[in-house]
């Protein structure tokens, strides 16, 4: 997001004033508050993400209120995926031998060529005729008071930077800031810490007659380490806890192997007897106590709410005055002037066997044809899956005037083309289905729709993050209830969140309900029904995703057979919380 310049610079800095704070050298302002102020912006600078990078980038478009620059940003996007996909192919070419092997090269190094050239043009044509978007795509790092100022009167921020020999936690409400350093979890024990626990939520635990089918059945079993999931809350939230004394919402910023554990599932109390089904029913999470959601960065804080707001009413009074205060999307601002308040699409028709389990799928290279096309036998060999018609159906009924397309409705081209306006106008938009990883391939990692009987490049019945990242959205909430949605793009050393959620947050989400593990198709169709339940229970603000969700899986564990984590906590929410 930052580059890799500012990324050392950061650390170098990090490091720099922890020496400070730690040594007790003396320096004309080193008082505890400006040190931590000062290694609070520098934790900052230390972060990138993909995710906040198409954040700062969708916010730019708003704030400048001008199509001419969403269309040269969105043929960038094109060109920068296209781009990468040559550079993977070429790679696979190389071991293609003789006279075909050649030609081959040639055509994809024309292609090559042809894109990085546009590419410039675009680049330089950006430059000359919206110099303040390169500004606000390069967002700087805010500071304590920035931050604060942003924050509502019920929330507060904790933001976690794993390092290699310790990491550092700062906790943020309007009035009070606290940091904390955590000796005993560097980055390799952090590493060990996450990949224990999810070792069993992604094994589904218990494997015991009485609960929901086994997700992973026949794989080998393990018990969720309580211990270690108070271990973590105890190093890294409760430090700083008492400045979230009294908050309903709490907004995460964490990084490195913490970006793939979904913090409800954190205990917030040491384990009291034997592991069970009754022991996790008594178990208080983290979730208990907040409303959780999560940003890619603390920057992500002002996009959401100083640039992508519908009305300059809804801006936070933290915002400075020029920010954004001409953004004026196309789509109305309030609610009754939408014509659909959601949009849907799911259940697609599938040959394979009802999976009655799991959500799961192969990874996207084994679907992918012998071009960029998705091969639609194999796609239509996937499960059918029955919870995700009961989600969507459920979901229809308390929206009539919802746009669900269903089975043979729910296709590419519906959500591409025939359906593309008034999925622009949805303030809801959730797709139930499959979602595939990214494989070691070319192949990006998407969502499964109902194949046709002939993949194009229009529609192969797979929507890749790239594709989704060209939707044009207005929406509040995208729900992608699916597996593994969260999951990185494939990239050697992707950070979590930056494949799916982060096409998403570019097409215009506000923010992005995502899964970090293969999920129970029974227990999400009732977290995501109960969670949009919540969204419409008398007196609610309809816009609180966070307790929202918070509700949802308040009642997927309510459910003896879902007392684990691995039926209630795999979906996470990245942005704005409500």
């Amino acid at each position: 997001m930052w580059g890799k310049g500012r990324l050392i610079a950061g650390l170098a800095a990090l490091a720099a004033v922890m020496t400070v704070a730690g040594s007790g050298a003396a320096r004309v302002d080193d008082t505890p508050e400006s040190l931590r102020a000062e290694a609070f912006e520098a934790a900052q600078w230390a972060i990138a993400s993909d995710a906040a990078d198409a954040l700062a980038k969708v916010s730019a478009r708003f704030a400048e209120g001008n199509d001419a620059l969403g269309r040269l940003a969105e043929e960038r996007e094109t060109l920068l995926a296209r781009r990468d996909a040559l550079e993977l192919e070429l790679e696979r070419l190389y071991a293609v031998q003789g006279d075909e092997g050649r030609d081959r090269r040639a055509a994809a190094r024309a292609d090559y060529d042809a894109v990085r050239a546009r590419l410039t043009a675009v680049d330089a044509d950006i430059e000359a005729r919206f110099p303040a978007y390169a500004e606000l795509t390069s967002p700087r790092a805010l500071t304590v008071a920035e931050t604060q100022a942003l924050l509502k009167p019920d929330e507060g921020l904790l933001l976690v930077l794993v390092n290699p020999e310790a990491t550092y936690v700062w906790g943020l409400s309007r009035d009070r800031v606290e940091w904390a350093r955590a000796e005993e979890l560097g980055d390799a024990a952090m590493t060990a810490a996450v990949t224990k626990l999810r070792e069993s939520l992604t094994t589904a635990a218990q494997n015991r007659s009485d609960l929901d089918p086994a997700i992973f059945a026949g794989r080998p079993v393990a018990a969720f380490d309580r211990a270690e999931a108070h271990r973590l809350y105890a190093e890294l939230v409760q430090p700083v806890e008492s400045v979230f004394e009294g908050k309903k919402t709490l907004i995460t910023v964490v990084t490195g192997a913490l970006t793939t554990l979904p913090l409800a599932v954190l205990s917030t109390q040491a384990p009291q007897g034997p592991d069970g089904p009754d022991a996790l029913a008594a178990t208080p999470w983290l979730i208990e106590r907040y409303a959780l959601a999560t940003l890619p960065s603390v920057s992500s804080l002002k996009a959401l709410r100083c640039h992508l707001v519908s009305d300059p009413a809804l801006r936070s009074p933290g915002c400075p005055a020029s920010a954004g205060a001409e953004a004026r999307p196309a789509v109305p601002a309030t609610p009754a002037a939408r014509p659909f308040t959601l949009a849907a699409f799911g259940a697609p028709i599938l040959a394979g066997a009802p999976d009655y389990a799991s959500r799961g799928a192969p990874a996207a290279d084994s679907v992918l044809g012998e071009g960029r096309l998705a091969d639609v036998s194999r796609l239509k060999a996937l499960p059918y899956l029955p919870g995700s018609k009961t989600e969507l159906e459920t979901l229809k009924t308390r929206y009539p005037r919802a746009l669900v397309r269903i089975g043979p409705e729910a296709t590419e081209t519906a959500v591409r083309q025939a359906d593309a306006a008034a999925l622009s106008a949805a303030r809801f938009v959730v797709f139930s289905t499959h979602g595939l990883m990214a494989g070691s391939t070319a192949a990006e990692p998407g969502l499964v729709l109902t194949p046709p009987d002939q993949a194009t490049e229009a529609d192969d019945g797979y929507l890749s993050a790239s594709e989704a990242a060209q939707l044009r959205l207005n929406a509040e909430f995208v729900v992608l209830s699916a597996c593994n949605t969260a999951a990185s793009d494939g990239r050697p050393g992707g950070e979590g969140l930056s494949g799916l959620a982060r096409a998403f947050f570019y097409a215009g989400a506000r923010s992005v309900l995502v899964s970090h593990w293969e999920v129970s198709d029974a227990a999400t169709t009732e977290l995501i029904t109960a969670s949009f339940a919540a969204l419409d229970t008398p007196g609610a603000d309809i816009g609180d995703r966070a307790r929202a969700l918070q509700s949802g899986m308040r009642a997927v564990r309510a459910n003896r057979a879902w007392t684990h984590p691995a039926f209630w906590a795999p979906f996470t929410l990245v942005g704005e919380p409500g």
